[in-house]
C-alpha cells in the first residue's frame, strides 16, 4: 500500500499505520481505521502488560540507507480482541529500509513483515464469552472443547 508520512503515522499511531490493511472486513482481525491512537495502544498495553519489546536483529548495510532485520515481542498476559491471554510469547521478524540524511536522522523508512506472525499468536487464546446471568446453563456441556458432532444422551 501507499506510505504514510511522519506526521500521519503520528497522527493515527504506529500500530494502526503498521496493521492497516485492504483486506476485506471479515478477514481484518484489527480494524485499524476504527480504532484512534490512543485506542490502539490501550489494546496493546492490555495484551502486553509487561511491555512489547522491539530490537534489532542483524544490520545488513550501513548510512545513508540502513537495511535491517528486526524483531518485536512480548508476552500474551492479557486479552487480545476477544480471544483469552495465553501467556506464551507473541512474537514476528520483519525486515526495514532505513534512509538517513548526513546527521543519520530518519527520513524514509520502509518495513516489511507478515502480520500473519503476529495474529497468528495473538488469536490463540480461546475466545472470551460473556455469559448472560439470568441464563439457565444447568442442561449445557461444560465444557468448550468436544466433539462437535456428540449429540449426548
Amino acid at each position: 500500500r501507499e506510505g504514510l508520512s511522519g506526521e500521519e503515522t503520528l497522527e493515527i499511531g504506529s500500530y494502526n499505520a503498521l496493521l492497516k490493511t485492504s483486506l476485506p472486513k471479515k478477514f481484518q482481525y484489527y480494524k485499524a481505521d476504527q480504532e484512534s491512537y490512543e485506542s490502539s495502544h490501550d489494546i496493546f498495553r492490555t495484551t502486553f502488560p509487561s511491555g512489547f519489546a522491539w530490537e534489532v536483529i542483524s544490520v545488513y548495510s550501513g548510512p545513508p540507507v540502513v537495511t535491517f532485520k528486526f524483531r518485536h515481542w512480548g508476552y500474551m498476559e492479557g486479552p487480545f480482541q476477544g480471544h483469552a491471554p495465553t501467556g506464551e510469547k507473541v512474537e514476528f521478524f520483519g525486515l526495514a529500509v532505513l534512509k538517513v540524511d548526513e546527521t543519520l536522522r530518519a527520513e524514509e523508512v520502509e518495513i516489511y513483515y507478515d502480520p500473519g506472525e503476529l495474529f497468528g499468536g495473538l488469536l490463540k487464546g480461546s475466545p472470551i464469552t460473556i455469559s448472560d446471568p439470568h441464563e439457565d446453563t444447568s442442561s449445557k456441556p461444560t465444557s468448550k472443547h468436544g466433539c462437535p458432532f456428540y449429540k449426548g444422551e
